[in-house]
């Protein structure tokens, strides 16, 4: 089924259908997680699930790569993702944003981006 409303909308404005996406859910442990001296090892989890979402975009024009970049600008983002047949909200925070830009042969400048969304 394909998503109505947009593959990926941050704080509700949907962004371009990127061309990779991986989505990675951790776990995070205590400080006081490790192994013992016996190799075993002594969990404390204290939260399940975090997201993170590894979003990339290729040979976008510079308009839409702009739309993206403001996108993600803020210190604390609403994402909204299809994921598993249904959509699913997180509060989130991009990481650094990379960009690779060339110009074609007609003289417009082609956009390459990518970055990190992390769950709070």
């Amino acid at each position: 089924m394909k998503p109505p409303r947009g593959f990926l909308l941050i704080d509700g404005v949907r962004m371009p259908t990127p061309d990779t996406f991986d989505f990675t859910e951790f776990d995070l442990d205590s400080a006081s997680t490790g192994r013992s001296e016996s190799g075993y090892l002594n969990r404390e989890r204290v939260r399940a699930s975090v997201a993170s979402y590894d979003v990339g975009y290729t040979g976008m024009k510079a308009s839409d790569a702009a739309v993206v970049r403001e996108a993600v600008a803020p210190d604390v983002l609403e994402v909204e993702v299809w994921f598993l047949g249904d959509y699913i909200t997180r509060t989130m925070y991009a990481g650094d944003r990379k960009y690779q830009t060339h110009i074609d042969a007609n003289g417009n400048e082609i956009v390459s981006l990518n970055f990190t969304l992390t769950e709070y």
